[in-house]
């Protein structure tokens, strides 16, 4: 075809979808809203594909109906009788058969994240059987992978109203060696997952500083050691005693302070992804909270703003597996955590230590005494109850609306069907909300019931 007669049909095309709006190359295509729906942390250990109930199928409607569905993957997907426990000083080593994937895909999940304090359980194999399974049903992920480097990379999932990224990253991480190690030219790196490595500082108020350096100047001289001068100790507004980092602040509480490294890599991943997606996603994982864990860490806080910062669209909190607050920080929606999805009783094999960790002999058989024991420490507490988020971002990729959706896991249950989802009815949606509106007060949210749903204002 010659240039001459190129060029006409290029213009031809032009002038019919200027008048008839016909649009075969898509060319003036416009974007359309998109919508992400965001469940919490999957620790799914029974198959529901197989559930019937209205409000259970409501909510996998919900999830369904989004263009793109997030959720925390807080197993691995692994035959345990096929291979060998990682290490666990805390929690048990957990799993889900590999027909978990096929599950979660059922119910609507499109992308992943994997950095959290499970995805090593079962070491290399359950990690790297993982990603497979995650493969072979098409689920995209981030946050874990066969090197620093691929666990840091944004995962994408593609949807007809354009791609969505997805950063993961960890800052609870209490076996050490979870953490993914880079590269080098002589060495391979080390498969786990993206850490924001952290440090516990305890802030205290000015009073509460002053005696404790005091105490700590006495041990020093009864070990014999020299003092630095005292115009020069006037002067210090942090100090170590012994291992743990101590420093003057207007009010006493423990701190977690970020590795700096860490915080550079993952914000230029979210950099990364939004020069290649529509929406961008960041996920932190992270156990520990403020007041009584009704609240994020400060850290938490700061990291989230930082993300949106570097071009996030939502970030999601996991790991308190309870719900905290919402904040739109510069017209963009941050949940600091998003609860429980699947919150099931541990699966059917109980590693020794796990076992023993809760008194009951290493070599015992039926894994529901130990869910007798771990269960109490869940007795009446908020992990049963949580909401889905819906977002909606309108053609310029501003937030249009968020629709949250309360659900409840059945505590009472039993154990079998315990921490499963559905919809809540009236009265537990009320706690819900209640209890959300509460702690999303210090980010000055407003919420609204408007036509049937819960609504964050923007």
């Amino acid at each position: 075809m010659n240039r001459k007669k190129a060029l006409s049909i290029a213009v031809l095309t032009l002038v019919l979808a200027a008048v008839t709006g016909f649009n075969p190359l898509g060319i003036w295509a416009k974007e359309k809203d998109i919508t992400i729906a965001a469940v919490g942390d999957l620790l799914i250990t029974n198959k529901i594909s197989f559930y019937k109930g209205p409000q259970f199928l409501q909510l996998v409607d919900i999830l369904r109906r989004a263009d793109c569905t997030y959720g925390n993957c807080e197993t691995t997907f692994f035959n345990a009788g096929e291979g060998f426990p990682a290490y666990k000083t805390i929690d048990p080593n957990v799993y889900c058969e590999p027909w978990g994937a096929d599950e979660i895909k059922w119910l609507g999940i499109d992308l992943v994240s994997l950095a959290n304090n499970h995805i090593m359980d079962f070491d290399y194999d359950g990690l790297f059987s993982t990603l497979h399974h995650l493969d072979r049903v098409d689920i995209k992920y981030a946050g874990a992978g066969k090197d620093l480097d691929n666990a840091a990379k944004p995962g994408y999932f593609e949807t007809p109203a354009g791609p969505v990224a997805l950063v993961s990253c960890s800052s609870w991480i209490p076996e050490k060696n979870h953490r993914a190690s880079p590269t080098h030219p002589y060495m391979k790196g080390r498969p786990g997952l993206n850490p924001i490595n952290t440090e516990f500082v305890a802030q205290l108020d000015a009073e509460t500083f002053d005696k404790l350096l005091e105490l700590w100047k006495i041990i020093v001289v009864k070990m014999g050691d020299p003092l630095p001068p005292e115009d020069k100790l006037k002067e210090w507004k942090e100090f170590n005693f012994g291992e743990n980092k101590i420093r003057k602040g207007d009010k006493t509480e423990l701190m977690l302070e970020p590795d700096q490294k860490d915080l550079d890599r993952t914000l230029e991943m979210v950099k990364v992804a939004r020069r290649n997606a529509r929406i961008v996603i960041v996920s932190l994982h992270e156990h520990i909270g403020r007041e009584n864990q009704k609240y994020p860490t400060k850290f938490e806080e700061d990291f989230a703003r930082s993300c949106i910062d570097a071009g996030a669209d939502m970030f999601l909190g996991t790991g308190s597996h309870e719900i905290w607050g919402i904040e739109i920080y510069k017209g963009k929606p941050i949940f600091y955590s998003i609860g429980n999805l699947f919150f099931q009783a541990p699966q059917r094999i109980i590693s020794p230590e796990a076992y023993q960790r809760e008194g009951l002999p290493a070599d015992t058989k039926d894994p529901t005494l130990y869910e007798d024991k771990f269960a109490n420490y869940f007795v009446g507490s908020p992990i049963w109850e949580s909401v889905v988020p819906s977002v909606v971002f309108d053609s310029e990729n501003k937030l249009k609306s968020i629709s949250l959706y309360p659900i409840d896991l059945d505590e009472h249950a039993p154990y079998y069907r315990r921490g499963t989802p559905s919809l809540a009815d009236k009265d537990k949606t009320k706690t819900i909300m209640d209890r959300l509106i509460k702690i999303s007060g210090p980010y000055k949210t407003t919420f609204v019931f408007k036509e049937g749903v819960w609504q964050v204002v923007r």
